[in-house]
């Protein structure tokens, strides 16, 4: 555990900044938003960890730890994904709108917001997800290359479309049914909320999101293989 929490030191003192910089932005605009988001990001790093500790648990051929940590990862990945929809909270303040009256204006009628917390929030969500995201593609990166030394290419690929399937589930239903990964041990209750809210749109929200996880990942993977590249040729 020492060495992994060494192995990414980096990050967890990103995450520390973070939530310093939620907390200022409490004081400043005395919104509980910033509170959800310091939890979320805690909730996004959680998945890296049981990921790492569950190969460490493998090599040391503890396979009954290995699965633990492994279902760990699993059922708390999507909450890496989940903070793309954290963009939403941004639609309450109001940063552009155009004036009818003001058209022949040099700037054709749209006004900007002069107010500095608005934007702020937005840069503040906006590291969020960048850093979610990041997070959760690291570990299912990591993931990936675990299985892949296992399986074969093609089986590696269809267990990861589905996580992604998986996880857009996940985020359905914990944006939208407003249910956490902790919930899972109330799985009667979470199955009832799932089977009496499944309808067209959250269907279509589970593979469409499924869709963006797997750009992400490849965009991921192949921008990892040119930072590599360009570090062994030099």
């Amino acid at each position: 555990m020492n060495l992994i929490l060494k192995k990414y030191s980096g990050l967890l003192f990103f995450m520390f900044v973070y939530c310093v910089l939620c907390f200022f932005m409490i004081i400043n605009d005395h919104s509980f938003l910033y509170l959800m988001l310091t939890w979320n990001i805690f909730l996004a790093m959680l998945p890296l960890f049981f990921i790492e500790l569950s190969i460490l648990e493998n090599k040391k051929n503890k396979y009954i730890g290995a699965i633990i940590f492994g279902i760990l990862w699993l059922i708390f990945f999507p909450n890496s994904v989940y903070m793309v929809t954290d963009v939403i909270h941004i639609s309450s303040d109001k940063l552009v709108w155009y004036d009818a009256a003001a058209q022949y204006s040099f700037n054709n009628g749209i006004i900007y917001s002069n107010d500095i917390i608005h934007w702020v929030k937005l840069f503040v969500i906006g590291i969020g997800v960048i850093y979610g995201v990041l997070i959760g593609m690291e570990s299912l990166n990591r993931f990936y290359r675990f299985v892949n030394q296992k399986r074969s290419k093609l089986i590696s690929y269809l267990i990861i479309v589905g996580v992604a399937l998986i996880s857009g589930l996940g985020v359905y239903i914990g944006r939208f049914l407003r249910f956490n990964s902790w919930d899972l041990l109330r799985p009667m209750s979470v199955l009832r909320g799932v089977f009496t809210n499944i309808n067209k749109f959250a269907i279509e929200f589970m593979f469409a999101f499924a869709g963006f996880i797997l750009i992400m990942f490849l965009f991921y993977v192949l921008f990892r293989k040119v930072i590599t590249g360009s570090s062994e040729q030099e």
